[in-house]
Order: structure tokens, then C-alpha cells, then sequence
């Protein structure tokens, strides 16, 4: 049955490399319209060069998130490959990250 298989292979297959330095891990959490899916949230969290991946694990619409928008929650893993991140570095990106969202989406970081 390969032969079967093989047109739904991809011809490329994308990785990224083992960074042997410890990530840096925190949950993200913000408020969008309703109808924007957590894909392309989480997407433009992973743009971030220093973002290794970004899970949702929390999907939240009621009081005090505002009627129509919901909140996304993601841990958020940071990583480099030649360093740990430092709380700094974190800190900056994750604003870079908030502002795209802002910008973009029209998200608003759920505090």
C-alpha cells in the first residue's frame, strides 16, 4: 500500500534543530474576536525567532472576556540554539509578540 501513501507525503519535510541549551517556558494569554481562529493566533506567535512553539490549552469565552471575544491561553516555549533566553529577552520578544497581535489581530493581552 506505500505506493498509496506516497502522493500524500510531502516533498519537503521542515525541521528545526535540537537546541542542547534549556527553554524558557510562560503561558500567553489574550483576548480576540470570536471569529479570528487560534491557528493564526498561534501562527504569528511561532513568526517569533526565539518562539520554538506555542500550545493552546485554554479556550475562554464569559465574564470578564467581553461579549463576541473569547481568550486564547498558549504556553509559549522560547528557545535558541546557542543560549538559554534570558528573562530579558523574553520579556522583549513577548511584547514583540503582544504588538504584532495588537496590530494584526486586534488582540489584547488578557492580564
Amino acid at each position: 500500500e506505500v505506493e498509496r501513501l506516497l502522493p500524500h507525503v510531502p516533498a519537503r519535510r521542515r525541521y528545526r534543530p535540537v537546541s542542547r541549551f534549556p527553554p524558557v517556558r510562560e503561558d500567553l494569554a489574550v483576548v480576540v474576536e470570536e471569529g479570528v481562529p487560534a491557528g493564526t493566533v498561534r501562527r504569528l506567535i511561532e513568526a517569533s525567532p526565539l518562539v520554538a512553539r506555542a500550545e493552546l490549552f485554554d479556550v475562554y469565552t464569559g465574564p470578564p472576556v467581553p461579549a463576541g471575544k473569547k481568550s486564547l491561553a498558549f504556553a509559549v516555549t522560547y528557545q535558541a540554539l546557542d543560549r538559554t533566553p534570558s528573562d530579558e529577552e523574553v520579556a522583549r520578544e513577548r511584547r514583540r509578540i503582544v504588538a504584532r497581535l495588537e496590530r494584526e489581530l486586534g488582540a489584547t493581552l488578557r492580564g
